[in-house]
């Protein structure tokens, strides 16, 4: 397989730590202070990362330009709100279902995509998108009985407003990152990647650090005294986020965002196999729709 793909399963893997975590700090940080925490305890890691690279391979630092500085700067704020409304998923009793619907992304940055860089997925990879969508649908009502009525319910509840919104705001956001990547000169993607992720959480150290001084500035205090947990957020969060930027660049956002969903398949995993949660069996269509979506994409 491709290193864009071990690098998009790898982003997944690192992402369920880092929003596991970030679930565990919100009862002591609230809201705000679970979402700041992945941006100002990551800039540490981008940034010695991105230097350390740079030095031992000797490759130049690359040049910003207007193009650069406005994509990046938009992504930035975008991934900010996104944040922001994941966190609020977790205050929710329908988690799993507010969180299924955020996955919708899938489908919202291949439109995004289409219309901001002019990348259109190949029919076999929309297929693999509208069947990793369907599977979703399912993962949001798995624990319900399928009718028409509990489908119009889980479609117009708070959790997937909450979800759809968030997955908007992910799916532009990561359109916006690949076009700040692209941007950049240069042909080594590493440099690129690293330098898009180091700049987009300096912005958004700044900026949401500033927001919360004047808004919650109670929240903004206890980030401090919760480091030992923010740190490991922190470094999660950049892992992930280089991860997907690599990608990002690697390959077109659509595919790599519908790999990226093998997140979810390992969840389920792993409440059968260590929680011994025994699977309905629309979670078990939704696995068998997710692996063939997966594998749609791979082959194609």
């Amino acid at each position: 397989m491709a290193i864009w793909v071990w690098v998009t399963i790898l982003a997944a893997v690192s992402q369920s730590f880092r929003t596991a975590q970030q679930k565990n700090l919100k009862p002591r940080l609230g809201d705000f202070g679970a979402s700041y925490v992945r941006f100002s305890y990551a800039m540490p890691f981008a940034w010695i990362g991105l230097v350390s690279y740079i030095f031992f391979s000797k490759t130049a630092f690359p040049t910003f330009n207007t193009s650069f500085s406005f994509w990046v700067s938009t992504a930035a704020i975008l991934q900010i709100i996104f944040t922001v409304l994941l966190i609020k998923l977790f205050s929710h009793r329908s988690f799993a279902a507010g969180t299924a619907f955020s996955k919708t992304e899938v489908i919202q940055v291949a439109v995004f995509e289409a219309f901001i860089i002019g990348t259109i997925v190949s029919f076999q990879t929309g297929s693999a998108i509208i069947l990793g969508f369907c599977a979703i649908i399912l993962l949001s009502i798995a624990k319900g009985q399928v009718t028409f009525s509990n489908l119009i319910k889980s479609l117009f509840s708070i959790q997937a407003g909450l979800g759809l919104a968030s997955g908007g705001f992910l799916a532009l956001c990561s359109v916006c990152f690949r076009a700040a990547t692209d941007s950049l000169s240069g042909d080594d993607l590493i440099v690129k990647a690293g330098t898009t992720l180091a700049i987009s959480l300096l912005i958004q150290t700044i900026l949401m650090g500033l927001w919360m001084q004047w808004a919650a500035k109670s929240e903004f205090v206890f980030t401090f005294r919760e480091w030992r947990g923010s740190i490991v957020v922190g470094f999660f969060g950049a892992l992930t986020s280089f991860c997907w930027f690599y990608a990002f660049s690697a390959n077109a956002v659509a595919p790599v965002r519908a790999i990226g969903q093998i997140e979810l398949i390992l969840a389920l995993l792993i409440s059968m196999l260590f929680f011994k949660e025994r699977p309905t069996w629309k979670e078990l269509i939704a696995i068998f729709l997710l692996v063939l979506s997966i594998v749609l994409v791979l082959l194609d």
